[in-house]
């Protein structure tokens, strides 16, 4: 079926993507995504990848409220046959995650993530945590921009627990990160670095500047920057 709607993503990391719900063993039954945008990359490639394993159920998050309209929109024009198989969730991880996890019960775990929402690198660090322990061992995790400024704390975060099996896909300018849970839980040691790690990045002057700043505050400042060096800082582009 031709695609009918915007998505992100270019057509290796779709690939990807869809290979990592397909060739694994068990089949995941639950999914969650943080970031649908409009819904035509990761949310339109993950349904179909369910559908095609005939099992499975993805639940969405998106926090602009004119993009998550015109996101549900899409996929009943794009994707009827896989609707059945997605229920959106509106508003920010950080508050949706917890109540989404109380709802579902202590016993539901979450074979499939895929990260890919808001700009700020706490924003995945936190997405991770309320996640990973309803991760089984095999369930996987796949982030996007995971090489700029969204993902800059996650990756060496994640890559430092040893429980975690990891790769950075580098096949577009973004970047996917892809991780696949092999322990319950992280060697004392690993742990340590981790976050040590975490700390180290935390506390560079422009993440503390971002952090206690007014986000009017922080743009006044990147307008009297090139560029250049403005839109590195505050994505990480080059």
């Amino acid at each position: 079926m031709p695609e009918a709607i915007a998505g992100q993503l270019n057509a290796a990391e779709r690939r990807l993507l869809t290979e990592a719900i397909l060739h694994t063993s068990p089949k995941p039954r639950v999914a969650m995504e943080v970031g649908t945008w409009l819904g035509g990359g990761s949310t339109l490639h993950i349904l179909r990848a369910l559908e095609q394993n005939g099992e499975g159920h993805l639940w969405g998050i998106e926090a602009d409220r004119s993009i998550y309209e015109r996101m549900l929109a899409n996929l009943r024009t794009a994707a009827p046959e896989a609707c059945q198989r997605f229920t959106p969730l509106f508003g920010f991880s950080q508050a949706v995650i917890p109540q989404w996890l109380r709802e579902q019960g202590s016993e539901v775990s979450v074979d499939f993530a895929f990260l890919d929402g808001g700009n700020r690198p706490l924003e995945q660090i936190d997405e991770f945590r309320l996640l990973a322990p309803r991760i089984p061992v095999g369930g996987q995790l796949m982030a996007h921009d995971a090489k700029l400024r969204k993902g800059k704390w996650l990756v060496p975060y994640l890559t430092r627990l040893d429980n975690w099996q990891t790769q950075l896909h580098d096949v577009s300018t973004e970047g996917l990160f892809y991780a696949r849970k092999t322990a319950a839980a992280p060697s004392a040691a690993s742990l340590r670095a981790a976050r040590a790690s975490l700390w180290r990045l935390r506390a560079s002057p422009v993440e503390i500047a971002a952090a206690v700043l007014p986000s009017r505050v922080c743009g006044f400042f990147l307008r009297l920057l090139p560029s250049r060096l403005a839109w590195r800082l505050s994505d990480g582009r080059k």
